[in-house]
């Protein structure tokens, strides 16, 4: 068996980019042989949810949007950023609403996983939302279009294209199979 790898030394930093959206840091790193790893992008995002909605009769409810990093429509689950002070859950049924207009009768939390903990500072907290019922009127940001589906909950997996949206569902599946 091999020892375990030690972490990199950072000895210097320089902000690259940092607005509303992304902070991004190059990094001077040496790794424990005091080899040099320079630069090294690092993304400093908030934290971001990831919620599985089911609606009264255990159907899907999925959002259908843009996704412009890999220039795609795609369906996944709700999600979003987690605002500075604010709870991942409250995030989580804020933009339920926010995306489908949608309440839920239950809130259940998954855990959390970095969403790219090569790169990427920040988590993704899943969650899975039960008895969802529309309360009202979808309320995007500007920029967004989003269209609201109801598919079966089996299969869904499959559907997903984003590799976080995807284990949100298989994590909500775990818990219902339960």
């Amino acid at each position: 068996m091999t020892a375990a790898p030690a972490p990199w030394t950072v000895v210097g930093s320089e902000t690259v980019v940092a607005d509303r959206w992304i902070r991004v840091r190059a990094d001077d790193c040496r790794d424990a042989d005091g080899r040099p790893i320079s630069p090294y992008y690092v993304l400093e995002y908030g934290d971001w949810i990831s919620l599985l909605a089911l609606d009264e009769d255990g159907s899907a409810i999925v959002v259908e949007e843009y996704r412009h990093g890999a220039g795609t429509v795609a369906l996944g689950t709700i999600g979003g950023a987690v605002e500075a002070g604010e709870m991942p859950a409250d995030a989580a049924a804020r933009e339920l609403r926010e995306e489908t207009g949608c309440t839920a009768a239950e809130i259940v939390e998954l855990g959390a996983t970095w969403a790219n903990f090569g790169s990427h500072t920040n988590r993704v907290h899943h969650f899975l939302a039960r008895g969802c019922v529309r309360t009202a009127e979808q309320s995007l940001d500007d920029g967004e279009s989003i269209a609201v589906h109801v598919l079966s909950l089996y299969g869904l997996g499959e559907l997903l294209a984003q590799s976080y949206h995807q284990l949100t569902w298989y994590k909500a599946m775990e818990w219902l199979d339960r």
